[in-house]
């Protein structure tokens, strides 16, 4: 193991815990600015929501694409014969801001910290449908933003991990070798196994101690402590 020059990490549960999401506030918020000829109610635009998402799922996960939310509100509200009165882009703001809630996790700013002084970059690479102007407007409003030369969510690329597609654009934002960055990250399939094809060395945020189920090592850390104890040393 050498020591990182650079370091790209998840978001979600590794970055900043996911404390909830649900979206039945984003309706109720977007209906405040929609003409909406049938008087749909949240739960029932929800139904939909649920049935398209079902087939998103299975396409996402074979397929490692990503659908963004203003494409999928315009098919969503546009099936529905509903209106919006904004811009999709201001929609799904409005959406993002009514439906998530989350709080750094426990240690990352003494990660964060610890990465500026040593003058090792640092970078986000999240699985999400929402844009990246969003994640970062989320790690601003935790006082992290500014630790991050890049914030990259698949949802502005249309590939998610563990595509190489996707990890090349966050390497090529690095602007280091792949053997130089680590990537840390809190899911086997997602994170881990992306970052060992694409040639960085994988870290295995596991708070929760779930079972290694990769046929291939990677380190484990259970918490930003043990990260902080294993960078130090070298």
């Amino acid at each position: 193991m050498n020591k990182p020059r650079g370091i790209i990490f998840d978001l979600g549960n590794t970055v900043l815990n996911e404390e909830w999401f649900d979206p039945l506030p984003g309706n109720i918020k977007l209906l405040e600015y929609a003409t909406n000829p049938l008087n749909l109610t949240p739960h029932e635009i929800q139904i939909l929501a649920d049935e398209i998402n079902r087939g998103l799922r299975k396409v996402r996960d074979e397929q490692m694409v990503e659908f963004n939310v203003q494409n999928f509100q315009r098919l969503l509200y546009e099936t529905l014969g509903i209106t919006l009165n904004i811009g999709y882009a201001e929609a799904e703001r409005e959406f993002w801001q009514a439906t998530t809630k989350y709080s750094p996790t426990e240690g990352i700013f003494e990660v964060l910290t610890f990465l500026e002084a040593n003058n090792i970059k640092a970078g986000i690479l999240s699985n999400w449908e929402f844009s990246g102007y969003l994640l970062e407007e989320e790690l601003e409003r935790h006082n992290l933003f500014r630790y991050f030369s890049f914030v990259i969510s698949s949802a502005d690329y249309g590939f998610r991990k563990p595509s190489p597609h996707i990890f090349n654009v966050a390497i090529k934002r690095m602007n280091l070798e792949p053997v130089d960055i680590w990537f840390v990250g809190d899911t086997l399939e997602y994170d881990i196994k992306g970052a060992f094809s694409s040639g960085l060395y994988p870290i295995w945020y596991n708070p929760h101690g779930k079972p290694n189920t990769l046929e291939y090592k990677c380190l484990e850390v259970r918490n930003w402590h043990e990260f902080l104890e294993k960078i130090q040393s070298l």
